[in-house]
């Protein structure tokens, strides 16, 4: 039990941790009174350096750009860790967009709320709004990524389409008889999926098959980047098969009930697996 209440918080801090830490820099450089002056230092001499007869009120324009790109750029990468933080044991981050741009959002109005504490500093609703849109361009600039990823993959031709097998489907001998499979969408690969659950694999495991990316832990192999090196369990008890999540990063949903890491749930024929990005479904072999 301890065990796994530390996995538990170990996964949380891993997910949680870099979106917190960058909200504590931001923070920090809030309370700082003397940030003007801190980015004049580096804005006024490299403009007069570039362009010598500059202005006083040019170079205030100058630097007034530079600090609202700054704060740009710094809510842009809040988002996308809020993003991987929500993301995370959740499958698709597309899902989760409109989220991390709200959670961004109300952290940038916190953020001009605690300023108006600060001696010298003032809040501005100007400043939520580019720091909003901010967050909002760091969203969009992954959503246009994920969208290049996927058309690249839907162009690649069929012959380079695979279809994964953990095990050979032929069956030549009783040892060697198909129980179950596992047959569904790769939806990462634009493949159809059928992997092999055989008496003789279940009798040499021990009744205990793992499902994962990593050929070297894995029984039942699926090269697909949602899916952990050790994904998840199937395990056979007295003729009953079971499915337990190893903690995978982005979970497994049995008929769209996420499971609880190391809690088996019984698995029967035609339940659906979601395991990532790729939906099985658990059947008998006829």
């Amino acid at each position: 039990m301890t065990s796994t209440v530390l996995k538990r918080c170990f996964s949380l801090l891993k997910a949680w941790g870099p979106a917190v830490f960058w909200m504590c820099l931001i923070f920090s450089a809030s309370a700082d009174r003397q940030s003007v002056a801190h980015s004049s230092r580096i804005v006024e001499p490299f403009c007069r350096w570039i362009y010598p007869s500059i202005t006083r009120a040019q170079i205030e324009n100058v630097q007034f750009v530079v600090r609202k790109g700054a704060h740009m750029s710094e809510f842009a990468l809040l988002g996308l860790l809020l993003l991987y933080a929500l993301s995370t044991r959740r499958g698709d981050p597309r899902r989760w967009m409109i989220h991390a741009w709200v959670l961004a959002v109300v952290y940038a109005a916190a953020d001009e709320l605690h300023q108006t504490f600060v001696p010298g500093r003032d809040g501005c609703v100007r400043d939520v709004v580019i720091d909003a849109t901010g967050a909002a361009l760091g969203l969009l600039a992954y959503y246009g990524f994920l969208r290049w990823r996927d058309a690249r993959k839907a162009a690649r031709p069929a012959s380079q389409t695979q279809v994964f097998q953990a095990v050979p489907v032929p069956r030549p001998t009783f040892a060697d008889r198909v129980l179950f499979t596992l047959q569904g969408e790769d939806f990462e690969n634009n493949a159809r999926v059928q992997l092999a659950i055989q008496d003789r694999l279940q009798r040499e495991n021990g009744g205990r098959l793992i499902l994962g990316r990593n050929p070297a832990a894995a029984h039942l192999l699926l090269k697909n980047t949602s899916i952990s090196g050790q994904h998840l369990a199937l395990i056979v008890r007295s003729g009953q098969f079971e499915v337990e999540d190893l903690d995978s990063s982005n979970g497994t949903r049995l008929n769209g009930r996420r499971l609880s890491p190391f809690q088996p749930a019984p698995l029967t024929d035609n339940d659906r697996l979601e395991v990532g990005e790729v939906l099985l479904h658990f059947r008998r072999s006829t």
